[in-house]
């Protein structure tokens, strides 16, 4: 693959206290990390010395089991219904039947204190389930064990806001829900409030709208942004992929909050726009497929944009946020592709590795890619493996798992 970098200019919209804020001020995602005497322990879970990450692999009837990555060992999880997708924050399971939303609790998790992390072990448990019709759209926040999760249902229009120390608890409890006209949105917790879309009406464009901790509008907390496509925490603040480009929402330590809008190039079509950002946790660099070639970088922290050029049509791309700069991708030859955004220059490609999983569409459809501080993983549906890739060295396989649960829907918690 040869790789091309293009620096895109960072344009800042709002980039003032915006008003109404001052007056209602909410913490920042590290603010709220940094307050709790806790540090994310809950009673029964016990602190351990390293991340206890763990790969989740569900099967096409539902059947979940956890493999922990440091010691091989394999255990169940609660049985599902048939999953039509899989998300998780780090720690809880999202498992979007088409019906509703069904929780798991992993009982792995990491607490990010700013300037360091604590990390906890505990029990999984069966938590219950999100009503809902049609699929879901789940956007975790930063913690775990505080804050919020939002959850959105497209073909109804209803958000809901879940309290996060409610699901450690083994607890559904909404902290509110909202009605809007049925449109492709998102909810995404930020502070004790959430980010909700909202459709164009009338002479009001589309935008995304602050909401506060009862889940009423907050006035003059809203910025443009048509069809959101989604939207994720990072260490900066929340990324939201619309139409214009990456909108980041953050808050200030004087309380206040603030949209940053990092627009496309003018003649970037629809189809070159980010449908999905994926990143590693808790780090500022997030990335999302560009198009037929290529993939959009975006540093939320900096407030830059850059596009890598690729050779073959990536299917996936997700950012390490390293010293290196290092984006990890999956190309539709089944290849899983390293590129250093410090050098310019990919680093790492493996062979196909999809080669049966890419016969068919469905299998397809539930590949993931996750990261890590050390490793990738893809799964490969149809040859029931999960590939271990160290984007460190040259994209070498670094361990070819085959768990006891196949991994239709596979992904990573504890981080």
């Amino acid at each position: 693959m040869k790789a091309k970098i293009y620096g895109l200019t960072a344009a800042l919209v709002g980039g003032v206290l915006l008003a109404g804020c001052a007056s209602n001020p909410v913490a920042t995602s590290q603010q709220t990390a940094a307050e709790p005497s806790d540090h994310g322990a809950v009673e029964g879970a016990q602190e351990m010395p390293e991340a206890p990450l763990h790969l989740v692999t569900v099967d096409q009837s539902g059947k979940t089991g956890m493999l922990d990555l440091l010691g091989d060992e394999e255990t169940g999880l609660p049985q599902l219904p048939e999953v039509e997708n899989l998300e998780t924050d780090g720690r809880y399971l999202f498992a979007d039947t088409g019906s509703g939303v069904e929780v798991l609790d992993s009982g792995m998790w990491s607490w990010n204190h700013t300037d360091h992390f604590h990390y906890y072990r505990g029990t999984p448990q069966q938590v219950g389930q999100v009503s809902g019709e049609g699929a879901a759209r789940i956007i975790g926040g930063p913690l775990s064990t505080a804050g919020s999760t939002g959850v959105y249902f497209p073909e109804t229009g209803k958000a809901i806001l879940l309290d996060n120390a409610e699901l450690a608890e083994g607890r559904i409890s909404e902290r509110f829900t909202t009605q809007t006209t049925a449109h492709q949105g998102l909810i995404a917790p930020l502070g004790d409030g959430a980010i909700q879309s909202e459709p164009a009406t009338g002479s009001q464009p589309a935008r995304v709208q602050y909401l506060d901790a009862q889940g009423n509008r907050v006035e003059g907390a809203q910025t443009e942004c048509g069809n959101p496509a989604d939207a994720t925490h990072t260490a900066a603040g929340l990324a939201i992929a619309c139409d214009q480009g990456i909108v980041v929402a953050s808050e200030k330590q004087s309380g206040g909050l603030e949209f940053s809008l990092l627009q496309y190039p003018k003649k970037t079509s629809a189809d070159q726009r980010i449908k999905e950002l994926n990143h590693r946790k808790s780090r500022p660099v997030v990335a999302g497929v560009a198009g037929e070639r290529g993939a959009w970088v975006i540093n939320t922290r900096n407030l830059t944009m850059t596009k890598v050029m690729s050779d073959q049509k990536l299917l996936k791309v997700s950012a390490v946020g390293d010293a290196k700069g290092h984006v990890v991708a999956l190309d539709a030859q089944g290849r899983v592709l390293v590129y250093s955004t410090e050098s310019g220059k990919v680093v790492g490609t493996t062979e196909p590795l999809l080669k049966k999983s890419l016969k068919d569409p469905r299998a397809m459809d539930s590949v993931n890619l996750v990261l890590d501080a050390q490793r990738a993983y893809v799964n490969a549906p149809a040859e029931k493996l999960v590939y271990e890739i160290d984007f460190a060295d040259s994209a070498r396989i670094a361990r070819t798992l085959s768990p006891g649960t196949a991994p239709t829907w596979m992904t990573q918690v504890g981080n």
